[in-house]
């Protein structure tokens, strides 16, 4: 620990940076403002050389930026573009016109098609009535097709070839209204740091013992080699685990051979899929090696429980990836678009001139990608073709994407860009850049939870079962953010608990990964883990030997996590909760949902949409978290399958006799906070996904519920069953065995289809 004297410098100069963030972040950016008209996707309206379509309408603010339309294909753009041109609805002069190219839009996207922007400035023109054409320019072979709806937002009327339509035209007009100091942000940001080194500074100054260094054991390769040949020798000798071994290998290959022969020999008479077969040979070889590496580990090596988690982590989320095919993941292509976004900034690659565009490389651009959402053969003949693709037109060009970043920040997505990133300067197809994104991933996944498990005091069998979950694997090795929430989530638990049942003096160190952890946490997904930032209150009851600063440090860093999520949240869900009812539309077909007042004016029915929601999808939500819905929720595991790992679950929570026991009061609390966690996240999916003509919640999906599912197991912890023989090792064991039961079963659904 630092000398007292040199610390009080190094805080004030610390100190004195935050005071230059404000200033160096300080300056202004344009505000705008989008108003949408129509809202789903209920005709398409074909383009071609002679087709003319209008929409009139009024515009509402002073200074108009331009106009965004949808349009739908399935083909391929060259040099296609679609021109528009906006004039004054009451004179019929023109007054701004645009085109806009539309090779190598991403097409076919869920919520209606790809976005085209037009810059269309005017000023002055609140209140004027103005009328948008769009046409084709010249000859086009592209089936493209703009989109209608029966629904609206705002009043407008749609001609076709000038007959008056009952349908909406599917587009946002943009207003830049004013420009906005950032000053407020960069002081947010500054603020944050000085409190939190204030904190660190206030928890450090004051003590006055050094800690003494923890020895390092460092072992040469050779006597490491020696010892585990002999270790192998040894437990060979005893017939247990030769038996076990041989059940384990036996069973693998059993199930190996039936996957092929009832899934994939039928795939290739089929669709005469030949490839499959030497595929699948690679695949099967890795199963059975995965098998045997992680029995040598667990039941021979004995490999302590953190690095065991990770070889087993690694092992199965490759496999899972593997059988998991891109853009299979629910919203992969977004998250896809959104670290590559943020590769580009690493490679200093500049932004877009149009809201919604990035640059790709033209052989990153997906024309497909939505329709391999669903998994199936022809996703692993894609796979196959692609393979061996090297990037071939490097050409960087403009394309239509859709951000994630509003449910978190640009943190969540260093791994996969990091990952598309290498895969851009090695030159390597889009396939392969992907799959390197889809990889870092999952390192980071398995380095945050590695020191998880290191940290946490009991219930490490707990954390690493939830840790390899089906879907925690699945989320971990794809491009989703959600990898990097679960493992923050699962590292900012594992700290508390050390913290608040170990008996050692609290270190610096364990309160900096909590704060990190938790300001993270309250930040993302629209602050629905907001009841996790309370768990450091268990300090304050947990220690009897606490010392008043650490009760400081406590509240502090509640405090900490409450300013991080009003800064980044509270002005976005304060909007949502003032909205009146009539006025939100959310939900997968743009319908009318929940509003906040309407909920509270009515607690009667509030609640009757929690009790339907137990009835009517308690059932879906549990085996969405066990992994019982995989790819797209579209891959269904069998039920038998998903009961087993509910009492592997289960097992890992009987305590062991020299295990510390977790009082009731801290069951009671550690409850509270979970189902708090639950309330939230389906109270945010009232507000945004379930339609009012639904009696129960929608769109919760079980995933989201991993973050705190530690939380959970924990509070099932008792004294009532105990265990004096350890069969943790045996419950592991059993979980990977699954896990790769899982692996296989995937395969064979998908292949069935």
């Amino acid at each position: 620990m630092m000398n007292r004297k040199k610390l009080l410098p190094v805080y004030i100069a610390f100190l004195a940076l935050c005071v230059l963030i404000p200033i160096v972040q300080c300056g202004t950016s344009e505000v705008y403002k989008e108003e949408q008209y129509g809202t789903t996707t209920d005709k398409k309206i074909k383009l071609d050389e002679d087709t003319e379509v209008s929409a009139d309408l009024t515009l509402t603010e002073d200074s108009l930026h331009g106009i965004g339309v949808k349009f739908q294909t399935k083909d391929r753009f060259k040099d296609e573009k679609m021109k528009a041109e906006l004039s004054d609805l009451e004179t019929g002069s023109l007054l701004a016109e645009s085109a806009a190219v539309l090779k190598y839009e991403r097409v076919q996207n869920k919520d209606g098609g790809s976005l085209i922007y037009f810059e269309l400035l005017q000023n002055n023109v609140k209140g004027k009535k103005v009328r948008l054409t769009l046409k084709m320019e010249g000859k086009t072979e592209a089936r493209a097709s703009l989109v209608a709806s029966k629904n609206k937002l705002n009043s407008a009327s749609l001609r076709i070839d000038g007959k008056a339509s009952r349908l909406n035209l599917v587009f946002k007009t943009r207003y830049l209204t004013g420009e906005k100091s950032n000053f407020a942000d960069a002081a947010a940001n500054g603020i944050f740091l000085a409190a939190l080194g204030t904190m660190l500074f206030f928890f450090v100054y004051k003590d006055k013992e050094e800690e003494e260094p923890i020895p390092h054991k460092r072992t040469r390769i050779a006597e490491w080699f020696g010892r585990a040949v002999k270790n192998v020798r040894e437990k060979l000798a005893g017939h247990r685990t030769v038996l076990g071994f041989a059940a384990v290998t036996g069973f693998v290959c059993f199930y190996i051979i039936y996957v092929y022969k009832c899934g994939v020999s039928s795939a290739i008479l089929a669709n005469d899929y030949f490839f499959l077969k030497k595929m699948y040979a690679v695949l099967a070889l890795l199963v059975l090696l995965a098998a045997v590496i992680i029995f040598a580990a667990c039941i021979w090596k004995k490999l302590a429980m953190e690095k065991l988690y990770v070889l087993m982590t690694v092992a199965l989320g490759v496999l899972m990836s593997l059988v998991i095919s891109l853009d299979t993941v629910p919203d992969e292509p977004s998250h896809i678009d959104t670290a590559y976004a943020l590769s580009n900034e690493i490679l200093g690659i500049p932004e877009s001139g149009k809201p919604g565009y990035i640059y790709k490389r033209v052989e990153d651009i997906s024309a497909d990608a939505e329709e391999r959402q669903n998994l199936g053969a022809d996703n692993y003949a894609w796979m196959h073709r692609m393979l061996y693709v090297k990037a071939k037109d490097e050409t960087l060009a403009e394309c239509a994407v859709r951000s994630n970043l509003d449910n978190g920040g640009k943190i969540y997505y260093v791994p996969q860009a990091l990952g598309i990133a290498a895969g851009r300067l090695l030159g390597l197809g889009l396939l392969l850049t992907m799959m390197l994104g889809r990889f870092f991933s999952l390192f980071c996944y398995a380095a945050l939870t590695y020191f998880a498990i290191r940290k946490i005091p009991f219930g490490k069998v707990s954390l690493f079962l939830v840790g390899i979950l089906p879907i925690s694997l699945q989320q971990a090795a794809s491009m989703s953010y959600d990898g990097m929430i679960n493992g923050i989530a699962l590292l900012y638990i594992a700290y508390n608990i050390s913290v608040f049942y170990h008996k050692e003096r609290i270190r610096v160190g364990e309160i900096t990964v909590v704060a990190l952890t938790g300001s993270l946490l309250a930040t993302v997904k629209g602050g629905a883990y907001i009841p996790l930032c309370f768990l450091p209150l268990m300090l304050l009851w947990t220690r009897k030997d606490l010392r008043k600063k650490d009760k400081y440090c406590a509240v502090s860093l509640v405090g900490l996590f409450l300013f991080m999520f009003a800064k980044d949240r509270l002005v976005g869900i304060v909007s949502r909760l003032s909205t009146a009812q009539g006025a939100a539309i959310g939900g997968s077909k743009s319908q009318e949902v929940y509003t906040f007042g309407y909920l509270i004016s009515h607690p009667a029915k509030m609640v009757g949409l929690y009790t339907n929601t137990f009835h009517k999808q308690g059932d879906l939500q549990l085996s969405n978290l066990l992994g019982g819905n995989l790819a797209w929720r579209d891959i269904n595991i069998n039920w038998y399958i998903i009961i087993f790992i509910l009492l592997l679950l289960l097992l890992s929570c009987i305590r062991q006799e020299e295990e510390t026991h977790i009082p009731r009061i801290d069951k009671a609390y550690m409850g509270i906070l979970s189902l708090g966690c639950f309330g939230l996240i389906e109270f945010s999916m009232l507000l945004v996904w379930t339609p009012v003509t639904l009696n129960f919640i929608t769109g919760a999906q079980g995933r989201y519920f991993i973050p705190f599912f530690l939380l959970v197991l924990l509070c099932m912890r008792n004294s009532f069953f105990t265990v004096k023989k350890n069969i943790e090792r045996k419950i592991i064991l059993l979980f990977a065995v699954t896990d790769l039961t899982v692996i296989l079963h995937v395969l064979l659904v998908a292949l069935e289809r």
